[in-house]
């Protein structure tokens, strides 16, 4: 069976020398060889990240990440930036942790304001503040450096967690730089790898923090990745097929350079936008925070995109049709990963050719 190639922003588009590299023979999880590539790979993290945070790799989903972030660091209380789907899931799995929480809720299609922050954090509630960088269900992408300014300058013991999943690898985020404490990502977005993997960068604010919380369990407590860290292993069994998908991306973006990696994301956004204005139809974020990685666009020639899809399928692709209560409202356009130029430009000229169909 021949599957489509995916323009979902999630799973996205894994290219056939990615698969060959994921395919790879199994090797022990206690091993010297685990070791080296599980160094090879931290190392590869923290130079795409611009950081010398420990570097944590995770069989689990993004999801996960969102307790362990807060588990270890909230004693207070957390504040949510929610403007979205996933930013909204997050501040949910804070109730379920039975953490004190409160929001700032934005319209769909809205940016983190840092004036809303400032306001919310000067009651002195709250030790953790929480936002999704690169909100996927909206195609929105805050402003990290304003947020970064206002923490270092007024809340500078605040922890800063970050949902970097749609823009981790394929946006430039300088996280030393920016002092970001706890950010997060999983491997089937801008990584081009398969789903089930994750991994985050902890600063020491934050670990040192988590000695002081109570009530972490086992596998999400920072303190249970001590000892295999400093062996260059895992607590528990890795997922060892995604280590090798992993360092073979690596090796890929390394070979593409950092900044033509990022330059090209850039270029794959502008080009959607421009072609998104071709056809009569407008971007649902605000402006000034459309993503790099997908475009989300908002469908007012009223196509019928379930129509669009199935035609679609039916040349290889698969789109996207809208997220939750923006189905058929707006679709997304993903451009991440292992997605270049030629194949969003071939993407794009199937729907032209489609277009008077659905109409």
């Amino acid at each position: 069976m021949k599957y489509p190639k995916l323009f979902i922003p999630g799973p996205t588009h894994v290219s056939e020398d990615v698969l060959q590299a994921v395919a790879h023979p199994q090797i022990g999880h206690r091993t010297p060889e685990i070791s080296d590539l599980i160094k090879e790979i931290r190392e590869g993290v923290q130079d795409l990240l611009y950081t010398k945070n420990k570097i944590l790799l995770t069989s689990n989903p993004a999801t996960a990440l969102w307790e362990m972030g807060i588990i270890n660091s909230v004693s207070k209380g957390i504040l949510h930036a929610v403007n979205g789907a996933f930013s909204t899931k997050w501040a949910f799995v804070s109730e379920k942790c039975n953490k004190y929480s409160e929001i700032i809720d934005y319209e769909w299609g809205k940016g983190v304001k840092v004036d809303d922050v400032d306001k919310l954090l000067s009651t002195g509630k709250f030790d953790v503040f929480a936002m999704v960088h690169n909100e996927t269900s909206t195609g929105v992408m805050s402003n990290l450096e304003e947020i970064s300014e206002l923490l270092k300058d007024k809340y500078p013991d605040v922890i800063w967690l970050i949902d970097a999943v749609s823009s981790m690898a394929g946006i430039k985020i300088e996280v030393d730089r920016l002092g970001v404490d706890f950010i997060l990502s999983s491997t089937q977005k801008a990584w081009g790898l398969p789903a089930g993997f994750s991994l985050c960068s902890v600063s020491d604010k934050i670990y040192q923090k988590s000695k002081t919380c109570k009530n972490k369990g086992y596998y999400f407590d920072l303190m249970s990745y001590d000892k295999s860290y400093a062996k260059y292993q895992t607590p528990t069994t890795p997922s060892i097929s995604h280590l090798f998908g992993l360092q073979y991306i690596l090796k890929k973006i390394n070979d593409e350079g950092l900044e033509n990696r990022w330059n090209r994301h850039i270029e794959l956004a502008n080009y959607t936008r421009k072609w998104a204005e071709a056809q009569g139809q407008s971007l649902f974020p605000e402006l000034g925070c459309e993503s790099y990685t997908l475009t989300c666009i908002k469908n007012d020639q009223n196509w019928d995109v379930n129509i669009l899809n199935d035609k679609l399928l039916d040349r290889g692709f698969r789109m996207d049709r809208g997220y939750g209560s923006l189905r058929g409202k707006a679709f997304r356009i993903a451009h991440m990963g292992n997605i270049y130029f030629d194949d969003l430009n071939e993407y794009l000229n199937t729907i032209n050719e489609l277009i008077p169909e659905i109409k």
